[in-house]
């Protein structure tokens, strides 16, 4: 993967209890989540909310220590951190559970609309070796 990160859903969430949308971004190093608002939820209905080409943008744009600033559900998870991942595709949502090697643990969800499952089925095997288990 290059120094561009790809928007893969403007639909993801942070739990069940998260009912606010907002963007997973997949970099080489790194999955980033940023918060979107209640009109784009409102918007999104149930997707898709990304198509191709995917939007994208320099990985090195995202300042990582201002967005987790920014909003308490907002996401940095480095790849070179996390210690098991669990990538899943429910009736209606994508799901990746990672725990992290620092014992934190993260939760994100996605609408099957979206390519995110699609993607980070391929891309993190890759990224975590033995880490990752895609169901």
């Amino acid at each position: 993967m290059s120094d561009l990160a790809v928007c893969l859903s403007r639909s993801c969430t942070t739990g069940w209890l998260d009912w606010i949308h907002g963007e997973l971004w997949l970099a080489h190093d790194r999955l980033i989540r940023r918060r979107l608002g209640l009109g784009a939820t409102v918007r999104n209905e149930y997707g898709p909310t990304v198509v191709a080409p995917l939007p994208s943008a320099p990985a090195a744009s995202f300042d990582d220590e201002a967005l987790l600033a920014g909003h308490p559900t907002n996401r940095v998870i480095r790849f070179d951190e996390v210690a098991a991942a669990d990538l899943v595709r429910g009736s209606t949502c994508g799901a990746l559970r990672v725990q992290m090697r620092d014992g934190r643990r993260h939760k994100l969800l996605w609408l099957n609309r979206d390519p995110a499952g699609h993607f980070l089925a391929g891309a993190l095997p890759v990224a975590l070796g033995g880490r990752v288990r895609v169901g």
